[in-house]
């Protein structure tokens, strides 16, 4: 079961390395590996000196040949202990250098330029437990080799608890659903494998390099063979472990490559757009229908007036008719003007709440009497543009809220969520409305599509959205579910602004 472990956690950190080459990952890759090393040391050396039950072998081994096998390795008992301390030292650093890459914390993200010196007590360390330098230490000096097994533990346990500290900390400041939920996962494979480490770290390596010798064991050094937990209780936890494993490097995965997806499909977007020959299409047949309807009335109009006594009442349809059309062509021609502009943009410091009342106040001159639910973190300040942005979620809002009067449901529930995190002012329009098919929620954004009627919408309003976000430096999210309702998320970087001293500013 252990070795099952084991083989998942190689194959998916060495995937999700090479599948995404950043910190995360490298740190994730050398936690793994930490980990993988002090267990595989452990298992040779519980193949070699046996005394173990049928039900440990089985726990361990699967079966007494793989256990015979190991135990024929020539491997020297002082390099397989250093093999156990470096993989024990190792991991603590890692997990903390994974904690502080995560963490959003002002103090720590200013310590992230200096995070290599989390490396300095592990190295310091495997230093002192290099078998050679060791022995001539510790060389009839029982109360050093004392001291140096409390100062590993001691260092251990900190970093341990400071990293877990961190991560928790992490997960209960998100207040973003999708970023929460993803990285729920991801704490409590953390977690799992941290806790399994826990019960081997306490036992140090030095049992190896002296193998059942009182000098370690006069000291309260525990044995490898020797569990806190029956054998039973470690298939649940190590299962439990498996589990939490999976679908820990799943959402870890979708965690990090939210980013790399998002440039992936700007790049497509861009290719769409810059060769939308199937959306300048569209465009001319709507725009020709219309005209061929604006024809269509200007001959009855001009029939109306040619007869002896022309019906003022039709006249007065037919010009509102014709009205309507060229309104709407105007509006059309906006719409994709808006979207392919060069639109100046001009960031200054503004609340979420203005943010929030600018879009209301476009969104109600459309649809004065729909009603909008507006909560959350409103006096948050980021550095934006009122106009644009309100544009950009007034075009959300519209959206959702014509999705839902076409559903025929009954009780629309509009809301304008704004969450407050350490990095991102996070706007969620969020609607109960038809929710949108999985196969359409990529296309969504793509300039020209649209799933409503070509002759009044040819889908440029959620690219025109999306462009103004991604000239925030902001990012765009979807969530939905069809039947239930669909949820858009705008996060803008959050804005600081720096106070002055006293005396003047420096």
């Amino acid at each position: 079961m252990l070795l099952v472990v084991l083989l998942f956690l190689a194959v998916s950190s060495a995937g999700l390395f090479f599948l995404k080459r950043d910190n995360q990952t490298m740190c994730l890759l050398g936690l793994c590996s930490s980990f993988i090393l002090m267990f595989v040391g452990i298992i040779i050396y519980l193949a070699k000196t046996g005394g173990l039950s049928a039900e440990q072998e089985i726990f361990l081994f699967f079966d007494s040949k793989l256990q015979r096998r190991l135990s024929y390795m020539i491997f020297p008992l002082r390099r397989l202990g250093y093999m156990i301390a470096v993989g024990r030292c190792l991991f603590p650093a890692f997990l903390l250098l994974l904690a502080i890459n995560y963490s959003m914390i002002p103090s720590v993200l200013r310590f992230k330029k200096n995070a290599g010196v989390t490396f300095v007590l592990p190295l310091m360390t495997l230093i002192i437990y290099y078998p050679e330098l060791f022995f001539r230490l510790v060389k009839g000096r029982f109360g050093l080799q004392r001291v140096i097994m409390k100062f590993a533990q001691g260092w251990i346990f900190g970093y341990v608890l400071l990293a877990v500290a961190l991560i928790v900390y992490e997960y209960r400041d998100m207040t973003i659903p999708y970023s929460k939920r993803q990285f729920r996962y991801i704490m409590v494979f953390i977690l799992c494998v941290t806790m399994q480490y826990l019960v081997y770290c306490t036992q140090d390596p030095i049992q190896v390099y002296q193998i059942y010798s009182i000098e370690y064991m006069r000291f309260g050094g525990r044995l490898y063979a020797n569990s806190l937990m029956s054998v039973q209780g470690w298939y649940l936890f190590t299962g439990f472990t498996l589990v939490s494993v999976v679908l820990g490097f799943w959402n870890l995965k979708n965690y990090m490559m939210i980013s790399w997806e998002e440039n992936r499909d700007d790049v497509s977007i861009r290719r769409k757009f810059d060769t939308a020959s199937m959306g300048v299409s569209v465009f001319v047949h709507s725009i020709k229908n219309q005209l061929l309807s604006n024809r269509v009335l200007c001959k009855k109009i001009r029939r109306e007036l040619a007869g002896d006594e022309p019906d003022l009442e039709k006249l007065v349809e037919y010009a509102n008719m014709l009205e309507e059309v060229n309104e709407s062509m105007l509006g059309r021609m906006e719409e994709l003007y808006k979207s392919v502009k060069k639109s100046s943009i001009s960031l200054c410091p503004i609340t979420a709440g203005q943010i929030a009342d600018t879009s209301l106040a476009l969104f109600h001159k459309k649809y004065p009497d729909a009603k909008v639910e507006v909560f959350g973190a409103l006096e948050e300040s980021l550095l934006g543009d009122e106009q644009h942005l309100g544009e950009a979620l007034c075009n959300l809002l519209t959206n959702a809220h014509e999705a839902f009067l076409m559903s025929g449901k009954q009780m629309e529930r509009l809301e304008l969520v704004v969450h407050g995190e350490r990095l991102y002012v996070d706007f969620e329009v969020r609607d109960n409305g038809p929710g949108i098919a999985k196969q359409e929620q990529r296309r969504v954004f793509d300039p020209f599509y649209t799933s409503k009627n070509t002759n009044f919408n040819w889908g440029m309003g959620l690219h025109y959205v999306r462009e103004i976000v991604k000239s925030h430096f902001g990012k765009l999210r979807l969530e939905s579910r069809q039947g239930q309702g669909s949820s858009f998320f705008v996060a803008i970087p959050r804005y600081e602004p720096r106070k002055m001293r006293h005396g003047g500013a420096r």
